[in-house]
């Protein structure tokens, strides 16, 4: 690598832990949740590189203790809210930092799935509509049980399946989550494939077809598959447009 390639540094703060409210969490009651925060700042730590000195670099410690403070005990709209404050505060405490990108999870958010989690990238200049539209809500190892496969057992009970979807987009508003897990589930155990390919192709176009959804990223993951691995999986992304066209 030539010494005038583009570098990019970063301070990580990864996992913290906190907790909050967020909206309706998996009973359907509004009240206080655990929150796991992910955050990426962009930074030069060139300086902090050759002096040795935490006073040159973003101090971590501190930025940990800010974001417990901020979100902590604390009620947002949604957790698309907190991870906005969060991105926020963080472009507003140093005027060093260039960008940062926001990773929330909110785990208990639903019965079948794992978590709720958003994905956002902000910054210091606000939020650009290219942004906005990279932003991603996910719905973290949602398990169902379908009939799926070739062999005869297969296509007499029902196996387990564990679904990841991520959606893409700003135009969102505020999505009640909750009922789009219910109406996916629904749809998904109802199903009958014999392959992951047709399976993961259908819970997309579900997906696509809620209001606000135009990208959905489907993996599909089939634990009981294989006696030698943890499970086979497929993966796929469609636009809306592909199940109307």
């Amino acid at each position: 690598m030539s010494s005038t390639a583009i570098t990019s540094d970063m301070v990580i703060i990864r996992d913290l832990r906190t907790s909050a409210t967020v909206g309706p969490d998996r009973w359907g009651k509004i009240r206080s949740q655990p929150i796991t925060l992910s955050v990426y700042i962009e930074v030069s730590l060139t300086k902090a590189g050759r002096s040795d000195d935490v006073a040159d670099s973003i101090h971590y410690g501190h930025l940990a203790k800010d974001f417990s403070k901020l979100t902590n005990g604390a009620t947002f709209v949604s957790l698309l809210q907190l991870a906005e404050a969060v991105a926020t505060f963080t472009v507003g405490k140093d005027e060093r930092v260039r960008s940062v990108e926001v990773d929330a999870y909110a785990e208990n958010q639903f019965l079948q799935a794992e978590h709720l989690g958003v994905h956002i990238r902000r910054t210091r200049d606000g939020v650009a509509e290219t942004e906005a539209r990279d932003d991603r809500t996910i719905i973290g190892d949602l398990r169902v049980t379908t009939i799926i496969g070739v062999n005869p057992p297969e296509r007499k009970a029902k196996q387990n399946v564990l679904l990841n979807l991520t959606f893409y987009g700003f135009n969102w508003g505020q999505p009640a989550w909750n009922d789009i897990h219910a109406t996916l589930v629904k749809s998904i155990e109802s199903t009958s494939y014999f392959t992951l390919e047709a399976f993961v192709t259908e819970v997309a176009r579900v997906a696509c077809s809620i209001d606000g959804a135009n990208v959905v990223t489907v993996r599909a993951q089939k634990p009981s598959a294989l006696t030698v691995a943890h499970s086979s999986g497929v993966e796929i992304t469609r636009f809306k447009s592909f199940f109307t066209t």
